[in-house]
């Protein structure tokens, strides 16, 4: 048996090769740590026990026979409750879905399953992923595992707590405003934002009788993980039959540059005044920097490209309220003018990734902060070193790589004072999906890996 603990998806899978664990014994191991560690964390939200278990038997058995599905074979896994599950209930966390069950997979969870995943559980969110932290009416508050008085974030908070307890090896997240990589940055675990469209995110936020089939602006589907080899597997495989909406396109391979350190470009960006952000968050990043330069990376401070931090922080979030808010009211020509905007800006950073090949940035501005769920979102203060600053600022260093559709590649690299975990986001060029997770391995490489909480 492997140590759950501390052991990653790759590392399960090699068991399951070598026959030093059974799918059966590593399901039971995880459903053991689910009723163990769940009651305080809340991070699981739904079961499938019977048909897991049944699965897991016949990956087992075909397995024996030499019969292998994909390369997720046999391996359990949990979706976050966003995306809808075959015969297992699919809330988005609004109450009205309490009880509904959708008669079919989303694709990614489809691609998933056709790769050999077993799929035993659902995980906790906010209200179809519209906070920075888990909560909701059916199902309650999501817990830290490093302190269960701190957020797991949001919105894809409980795939953070049950990876980082050991309750869970994979995930399927999604993220708008920060929802793959604040929940990694504050439970201590890796997660990809794939570029916009990247990865097919029908059949998230399903609610019947028709699922929306227009693409929703800003939104990506992506895998988190316990390293960036799990992570990255993970977006092989739901990318593997169609990129980008193009059945058999594959996405581009990483820049020679970001295999190694050194001679790697890399930019950081941490202090701007549109963005508070705690001493500690920020010397992470540059600490990391730090690292690299001494590996042989050639690292540096420059601006952003394009209009200021705050304009740009102000183009997400009208776009961002364009994509999610029922009450946006601009006509289409206001859009069509934001989006120009965001068109500029992305020609922008085709220009700036000529000259570096990754920028590494803060996540959110602090480690995991004490629990916030009363009151309307707007009226809410973060306390950022003493300082209290508006509860929606969180979405300032989110809406870096969101609102150009870049991929970022979330990467635990430090502790606080307080004990919690502290991450960084590696942004790349559009389409250089693998280059950010090329260059998340160095650090994860110089930085050390993934480290449990305590007591898990």
């Amino acid at each position: 048996m492997i140590d759950l603990s501390t052991a990653t998806a790759t590392d399960a899978l090699a068991a399951l090769a070598r026959g030093d664990v059974t799918s059966v014994g590593l399901l039971t191991a995880q459903l053991e740590r689910v009723e163990r560690f769940n009651p305080v964390l809340n991070a699981v939200v739904a079961l499938d026990v019977d048909r897991a278990m049944a699965d897991a038997r016949t990956a087992d058995e075909t397995r024996r026979q030499g019969r292998l599905t994909g390369p997720l074979h046999g391996l359990p896994m949990t979706i976050k409750d966003i995306f809808a599950t075959r015969g297992l209930v699919t809330t988005s966390g609004h109450a009205p879905l309490a009880g509904y069950t959708p008669e079919a997979d989303a694709p990614a969870v489809a691609a998933l399953r056709s790769a050999g995943a077993i799929v035993f559980g659902k995980t906790n969110l906010p209200e179809f992923g519209g906070d920075i932290q888990s909560y909701n009416d059916i199902h309650g508050l999501c817990r830290n595992p490093w302190n269960p008085e701190r957020t797991a974030g949001g919105s894809s908070g409980g795939s953070g707590a049950a990876l980082a307890s050991g309750m869970t090896l994979l995930e399927l997240g999604s993220d708008i405003g920060g929802s793959i990589r604040v929940p990694c940055h504050y439970n201590g675990v890796f997660g990809h934002k794939p570029t916009w469209n990247a990865v097919d995110r029908f059949g998230e936020g399903p609610r019947p009788p028709v699922w929306a089939h227009a693409l929703m602006d800003l939104v990506v589907a992506g895998p988190m993980g316990r390293s960036v080899a799990d992570i990255r597997l993970g977006l092989d495989v739901l990318t593997a039959l169609t990129t980008g909406g193009i059945p058999g396109a594959r996405l581009p391979p990483a820049s020679p540059r970001a295999h190694s350190a050194r001679g790697l470009r890399v930019a950081i960006h941490v202090e701007n005044p549109a963005a508070p952000t705690s001493a500690a968050c920020k010397a992470a990043v540059r600490t990391v920097g730090a690292r690299l330069a001494a590996a042989g990376a050639i690292v540096s401070e420059p601006g952003l490209p394009g209009p200021d931090l705050g304009e740009q922080n102000g183009l997400y979030r009208e776009l961002l309220s364009a994509a999610m808010s029922p009450d946006y009211a601009a006509s289409h020509q206001d859009w069509k003018a934001a989006d120009e905007r965001r068109h500029r800006l992305r020609a922008d950073y085709s220009r700036f990734f000529q000259d570096h090949d990754v920028l590494l940035a803060p996540i959110a501005p602090t480690p995991a902060f004490p629990h916030l769920t009363e009151g309307a979102m707007g009226g809410r203060k973060l306390n950022v070193d003493g300082v209290e600053v508006a509860y929606l600022r969180h979405l300032v260093w989110a809406g870096l790589a969101t609102l150009p559709g870049l991929p970022a590649t979330a990467v635990p690299v430090a502790l606080s004072d307080e004990g919690l975990p502290i991450g960084l986001q590696v942004i790349g060029p559009l389409w250089g999906d693998m280059t950010t997770l090329a260059a998340a391995g160095l650090i994860e490489t110089l930085n050390g890996g993934f480290r449990p909480p305590p007591g898990y």
